[in-house]
């Protein structure tokens, strides 16, 4: 189980009673080592003795895998030239600088441009890339002869937008746009009567065996209010006069899901609030109330049980409960605490009824 709540000092101290009774706590107290009884020189028992061989880098290993970029750690250009090499750290928006030497090759990198300007170029800006992309811009350039005849083949034999290839198997280009190729049929059926077809009211109509099943083995040969399946509770069939431990299966005996979500008062007894709803005689009744310590004397106990079998919302008129006795008493206990008046008056009252 948790522990709630923090512990108190009591709890603390009674906790450090019970461990102080084991070897290991003795031998190892809480927050400290274990002792072995080494006796150690006394220049290693100062606070600045430290264990190992000094080195002689001044630096340490954090400062080596996670350099500073400081301005006091970066003393110089070549320290930062440096760190810009080892961690390829540049300023946002900064051009990496290869470190060409531009004068040895006489070039002006902020004019320069390289690459190779193209034959008959005019010199323009941006001529040259013009030139390449429109080649019919240089004059200087004769572009192809097209024969006519390429021209109409080319025109005959591509396909056009919205029209059909002309395959040259006859000459179309004189027909009319109404015009319908092929023979003219000879049957008086059409298409739209094969797709549509003619069947008589009496073809249209269902099939006499529709929703039957026609195969014999396969035949709905059953009442209509048989139930296929095995129930859930196995009322038709008689419960096992011993029942096995693992036996779950429910014979029509066992209570319902109400019964198990809100179970009764006395259910845990085996008592049902049935039982309180019986008839009972007048025997049973004095009995059980006097066993329960609510004994009352024999004139007590007639007008009691006169006011119990005159109630009718457990049992009949004549007949009493344990429910309606119950009640009865319940009215009589309460005049007795009152005083002696109302106890005159309920045992008027009763004696009229």
């Amino acid at each position: 189980m948790l522990v709630s709540g923090p512990t108190t000092e009591y709890q603390r101290i009674n906790l450090a009673k019970l461990e102080a009774n084991y070897a290991s706590h003795k031998r190892e107290p809480l927050g400290k080592t274990f002792s072995r009884g080494h006796k150690l020189p006394a220049h290693m028992q100062r606070p600045e003795f430290a264990f190992g061989m000094s080195g002689t880098f001044c630096e340490s290993a954090k400062e080596l895998l996670y350099p500073s970029t400081s301005a006091r750690l970066l003393n110089s250009r070549e320290d930062e030239a440096l760190y810009r090499r080892s961690h390829g750290s540049v300023a946002p928006g900064e051009q990496k600088n290869r470190n060409y030497r531009w004068e040895s090759a006489n070039i002006n990198p902020a004019k320069h441009r390289f690459g190779v300007k193209p034959a008959g170029s005019t010199g323009r800006e941006g001529g040259e890339v013009a030139v390449i992309l429109n080649p019919e811009m240089n004059e200087s350039v004769i572009p192809p002869a097209v024969a006519p005849q390429h021209l109409e083949d080319r025109r005959t034999l591509y396909d056009h937008l919205g029209k059909p290839r002309h395959l040259g198997a006859a000459d179309t280009d004189n027909v009319p746009s109404n015009h319908v190729f092929g023979i003219t049929t000879q049957d008086s059926d059409s298409a739209w009567q094969c797709i549509q077809g003619e069947y008589s009211p009496e073809e249209q109509q269902p099939d006499p065996d529709l929703g039957r099943a026609v195969n014999h083995g396969w035949r709905n040969a059953t009442a209509d209010a048989r139930l296929f399946g095995v129930p859930t509770i196995r009322s038709d069939i008689p419960a096992p006069a011993r029942r096995s431990i693992a036996d779950g299966q429910n014979y029509g005996d066992d209570v319902n899901a109400q019964a198990l979500l809100y179970p009764e008062e006395f259910a845990s007894s085996g008592v049902t609030n049935a039982e309180f709803a019986e008839p009972r005689d007048q025997k049973y009744l004095k009995g059980l109330f006097q066993q329960i310590g609510h004994g009352v004397s024999d004139e007590d106990f007639e007008l009691i049980w006169k006011q119990a079998t005159q109630s009718v919302r457990y049992t009949p008129v004549g007949q009493a409960s344990i429910a309606d006795y119950r009640d009865a008493l319940n009215d009589f206990l309460g005049a007795q605490e009152r005083g002696p008046a109302a106890l005159q008056q309920w045992q008027s009252r009763v004696q009229a009824l």
